[in-house]
């Protein structure tokens, strides 16, 4: 944080750290990536925002799949007009998050997927419909295996009445993969056995006792992360070529004069025609496209498209789930921010 050479850092430590470091940043003037969840608390989350502001740094945070190109061609299509009014969004993804490798710890603190798979889910949504949710009303979905949230259902209402539907259920059980060709997140093949696995691998741990069960969680997690041999192609045919385009869920947007959603190759259009397949460039996304619009930021001396304010918007959303959840009661918004218009 003290070398003059390094203008920018990128903050990947544990949550619960989030705000003491990105102060550290604010306090020796260096711009600063936050990954999501930007804090574990919404008033922390406010805290770093001012800090920020305070001390005219860039604040930005990471939300990476807002950035896949196929979400951003969906968002100009509905800024355009050009299938009319967007009426709904409905969002789902079904997956094996609660069962990989990590300590029952972490999941406890970010409710399971809700405070960590939540930013992506929240962020594709708003950046769609235009940034504001106004109501909300969530449920989250337990996981017994596990004994935290495995999940949630949420229905959203914009500013402008548009509807929304948010579905994340990490269990283990269904993979929305299914529907788009067996591709995982990034874009690359995704076994059809990967749920059955994780489950079957996880319910074996549950008769070790808790210290070795987490030293072995963290051995695995270790192996797995970026870089290791984990990581290369799990498909004999994979290449950098038939990579396709990254897939958080099933998303689907209705418009007044057709419905869009992704495909492996950019969009599928359902108008008054029939289906067709509309193609999106391949651009770098997830955290390459974070440096590109914190780089973008700093030397054209303007706010970040995900700056700390969308962030917190963002933030807003989840928790109020966990509210929601917790009283059955209905949430009304305060923090939401518009976004910024697609390029």
């Amino acid at each position: 944080m003290r070398d003059e050479n390094v203008e920018a850092v990128y903050i990947a430590t544990p949550p619960a750290f989030h705000l003491e470091h990105a102060t550290h940043a604010a306090r020796n003037g260096k711009h600063a990536i936050v990954e999501k969840p930007l804090t574990l608390d919404l008033d922390e989350a406010t805290r770093m925002v001012q800090i920020a502001a305070e001390a005219g740094i860039k604040l930005l945070a990471g939300h990476t799949h807002s950035f896949d190109a196929p979400i951003q061609k969906i968002q100009a299509l509905v800024e355009s007009g050009e299938f009319g009014p967007l009426r709904a969004i409905n969002c789902w993804n079904f997956n094996e998050f609660n069962h990989r490798p990590r300590l029952r710890s972490e999941l406890i603190d970010t409710h399971g997927p809700v405070l960590n798979q939540g930013p992506h889910h929240v962020d594709i949504i708003r950046q769609i419909a235009g940034g504001k949710v106004r109501t909300l009303r969530g449920t989250t979905i337990p996981d017994g295996l596990t004994g935290v949230e495995g999940g949630y259902v949420c229905h959203l209402e914009f500013e402008s009445g548009v509807p929304a539907t948010l579905v994340y259920d990490g269990r283990s059980l269904f993979d929305t993969a299914e529907f788009f060709e067996w591709r995982s997140e990034g874009g690359t093949y995704r076994d059809p056995q990967t749920n059955a696995g994780r489950r079957k691998a996880f319910m074996a741990l549950t008769d070790t006792a808790a210290p070795a069960r987490d030293t072995l969680l963290e051995s695995q997690k270790e192996r797995g992360r970026y870089g290791a041999a984990q990581h290369e192609p799990r498909h004999p045919v994979e290449s950098v070529a038939n990579v396709m385009q990254k897939f958080f869920g099933l998303v689907v947007v209705s418009c007044e004069n057709a419905t869009v959603r992704q495909s492996p190759d950019g969009l599928f259009v359902y108008g008054p025609d029939g289906r067709y397949e509309l193609p999106v460039e391949r651009v770098a996304g997830g955290r390459i496209a974070e440096l590109a619009e914190m780089h973008r930021a700093i030397v054209t001396n303007r706010k970040p498209q995900h700056d700390g304010a969308w962030g917190l918007a963002t933030l807003e959303v989840c928790f109020g789930i966990l509210e929601s959840s917790r009283t059955g009661q209905q949430v009304t918004m305060k923090l939401q921010v518009a976004s910024t218009p697609a390029a």
